[in-house]
């Protein structure tokens, strides 16, 4: 999954590179997406869409606040603009600003302005309730 300076989000299959899906909605570049579950949570400015992670359709809000727990949520916080905390206190630094986030599971894929995109797999990583 991906954000875009289009104002999109799209699905991409990880095994043939090929585009799957392209969800429009965004009035603002999508800078964080994260994947819980069946559901994609994407961010643009002070706006948070949630989309259905098979079909990319879009979801109700409200239902999916519900129904996501705090266990859920992504605990990746970047400071400095080129450090990334994990919960845990694991970090992670960059030679660029880091421009998007991404989490699932223990799978943390983080994105910089020169167009790098770093994946790492941290072990035993359980984000705190």
């Amino acid at each position: 999954v991906s954000g875009s300076w289009d104002k999109t989000v799209r699905i991409w299959n990880a095994t043939s590179g090929k585009e799957q899906h392209v969800m429009k909605g965004h009035s603002d570049v999508v800078s964080s997406v994260a994947i819980q579950g069946d559901t994609i949570v994407s961010q643009s400015g002070f706006e948070t869409r949630y989309w259905n992670a098979q079909t990319g359709e879009a979801l109700d809000a409200d239902e999916v606040e519900a129904s996501t727990t705090s266990a859920t949520h992504t605990l990746m916080n970047v400071e400095n603009r080129t450090h990334l905390k994990l919960s845990g206190g694991i970090g992670f630094t960059t030679d660029h600003a880091i421009w998007n986030t991404a989490r699932q599971g223990s799978v943390y894929v983080v994105g910089d302005v020169s167009g790098m995109v770093h994946i790492l797999y941290v072990q035993g990583n359980e984000p705190e309730t």
